[in-house]
């Protein structure tokens, strides 16, 4: 052990032994933390990713819902309360005119924090029920800071996601509007990574999910979280990566992708940041029944409208939905047309009609 008394001789002696023992607590102290931060990380790595995932406490409680009204749809935001995963918030588009037939449901995890405005790019979907799911983080969350990401708080937040949407779709099974039995998921940039974690949780709670559109996603939370530019001090990109590894393990991508059925599409962005590997790993590990598309660099509301608009195309050749009215393209606006259509990955995968997108003023 250091003797801190033999570098204070210059003190008197009382003072420098006072110091001394002050620095020898000091640093048991900082020894001890580090011990029982690392002990936790190690028991968090040992957990099994699913059981670590909280469930709702019981079927939610109603708190409050407001109404608008968008052509022939009607959009319900509704807040539900539960006592362990806290306050849920969807925004439901549905057709105003119910005919009494279970129509499919397509819940939409995207990069925007409120539900509406992820559900708002698809327009009018016909006889089918979108969800958009409120992230359960205010706009400010992160706001670069990635030290702010570290704390407690956030971690139980993010780690509430999957139980809180399938918790949505628990309520949904009580609603003869909406047929259950034929669900889908489209998840982008954020909402694709946590896609995975989302969708076999709803496997366990018997909610199948027969078909999967995972836009500009990755695996390895760490890689990715030390590998963005956006995130500051600059200094602790590395080490949030590190702490994101074992904090967030329980919605890893990777740990959840090979256990998740149905049929997937997955479409990667060129120049999108994500490091290739991340991207490779996310496509590799998903189920086998997947098409692969690459979508070539362009503005993002550009790009954004086209990957959601082969969404809808091929949802709808999978008979997942019979959606009607406008397209994609009226509902996000740029001076440009879409450039020419995408490749499609020859890796023995199916490939799908990719049809280019105009995207009009």
């Amino acid at each position: 052990m250091v003797d801190f008394v033999r570098y204070s001789t210059l003190l008197p002696r009382p003072l420098a032994r006072r110091l001394a023992t002050g620095l020898r607590l000091v640093a048991a102290f900082v020894t001890a933390v580090a011990l029982l931060a690392g002990g936790w990380l190690l028991w968090l790595s040992q957990q099994d990713e699913l059981d670590s995932l909280p469930r709702a406490d019981g079927r939610l409680i109603f708190e409050q819902e407001h109404q608008s009204v968008s052509g022939a749809r009607i959009d319900r935001h509704i807040l539900f309360r539960d006592a362990r995963l806290g306050r849920i918030g969807v925004t439901i588009s549905m057709p105003q005119a119910i005919t009494g037939e279970a129509m499919p449901v397509v819940v939409v995890l995207g990069s925007s924090w409120e539900g509406r405005d992820n559900i708002a790019p698809f327009g009018d979907m016909g006889r089918t029920v979108m969800i958009g799911y409120d992230w359960p983080f205010s706009r400010q969350a992160f706001d670069g800071d990635a030290l702010a990401a570290l704390t407690p708080d956030m971690r139980r937040r993010a780690l509430g996601v999957p139980g809180q949407v399938r918790a949505v779709l628990d309520w949904l099974d009580g609603q003869s509007w909406a047929d259950t039995s034929r669900v889908s998921l489209v998840g982008y940039s954020q909402g694709a990574v946590i896609a995975p974690s989302v969708q076999r949780m709803l496997q366990e709670g018997g909610h199948s999910v027969g078909w999967t559109v995972l836009i500009n996603g990755g695996a390895g939370l760490g890689t990715m979280i030390a590998d963005t530019t956006a995130l500051h001090p600059a200094w602790a990109r590395p080490f949030l990566g590190l702490t994101a590894d074992r904090l967030l393990e329980p919605i890893e991508p990777a740990a959840h992708l090979p256990h998740l059925d149905g049929q997937f599409l997955m479409l990667s962005w060129d120049g999108s940041g994500l490091p290739a590997q991340a991207v490779a790993d996310f496509q590799a590990l998903a189920p086998k029944d997947k098409s692969l598309v690459t979508v070539p660099e362009t503005g993002r509301a550009e790009r954004l409208a086209r990957s959601l608009s082969m969404a809808r195309d091929w949802l709808t050749a999978q008979q997942a939905i019979v959606p009607e009215g406008a397209g994609i393209e009226n509902n996000l606006s740029s001076d440009r047309t879409a450039p020419a259509r995408p490749e499609i990955a020859s890796s023995g995968v199916k490939p799908i009609k990719v049809v280019p997108v105009a995207v009009q003023e």
